[in-house]
């Protein structure tokens, strides 16, 4: 089950402008079984630059399976358009900024009208833009995340934090900028999942990539999550496309 939902938050690129912020809500099938007592778990997925949260069916189907509420923003550029002749790092990571604001606005207003999930204990999953958005939600909101699902985000540093669990998914067309995957002595001293698919691209890590691609990132993150109520935060090492 899914809803539309429309949500207005401050965008911090102009003074006292207004933007409205869309998301589609995903109930988890079995959401009687979520109460106060008990709440279920909570994903926000945010959708790479010019895409959407809808474009990430395959994600919020496995994630609902799972028991999660999905709350998919419908834009991760917070209004914004990319200049082609400035600097396209500098610009991406503003946009992650702008986005990180408009996360903890539509977490605000979502968990009063789902008061039977978690909203304490986040997970966090981004495509590219997306995920630079969710890394920069984490660093500036870490007490509200619990665990962090990139896909090839490259701009944003990740989190090093052994409060936050990470899962980054990377492909093999693309270089994230310096510093924003943590290194082998980072990765093992705060247990950071990196998976290398082989063979994937970046601009594929959506409903319009192969079944075999979605396949893998499917596999990765039930490994990551499952199961959900009690995560293990493991490593799906056979990350190679037939």
């Amino acid at each position: 089950m899914s809803r539309l939902v429309t949500i207005f938050a401050l965008m911090f690129c102009t003074p006292m402008a207004f933007a409205a912020v869309p998301v589609n809500i995903h109930v988890p099938p079995d959401v009687q079984a979520c109460t106060r007592a008990q709440p279920c778990p909570v994903a926000i997925l945010s959708p790479g630059y010019g895409l959407s949260g809808s474009d990430y069916s395959f994600v919020t189907q496995n994630l609902n399976r799972m028991g999660y509420l999905v709350v998919a923003l419908q834009d991760s550029s917070g209004g914004m358009e990319l200049d082609q002749d400035a600097p396209i790092a500098k610009q991406l990571r503003a946009m992650a900024h702008v986005t990180s604001r408009s996360i903890s606005t539509v977490i605000d207003g979502t968990a009063v009208r789902y008061p039977q999930f978690d909203w304490r204990h986040l997970l966090l999953v981004g495509h590219s833009l997306g995920g630079d958005s969710s890394a920069q939600f984490a660093a500036d909101n870490p007490s509200r995340v619990s665990s962090l699902i990139s896909l090839d985000n490259r701009r944003v540093a990740l989190p090093r934090s052994a409060d936050i669990n990470v899962l980054t998914i990377r492909a093999s067309d693309t270089t994230a900028d310096p510093g924003v995957l943590p290194n082998k002595k980072e990765r093992d001293h705060y247990g950071t999942c990196m998976v290398h698919i082989k063979g994937s691209r970046h601009k594929d890590m959506q409903d319009a990539g192969s079944e075999q691609l979605k396949a893998k990132i499917v596999s990765a993150i039930d490994t990551f999550l499952a199961p959900a109520q009690h995560p293990k935060y493991a490593c799906d090492r056979d990350s190679k496309l037939e």
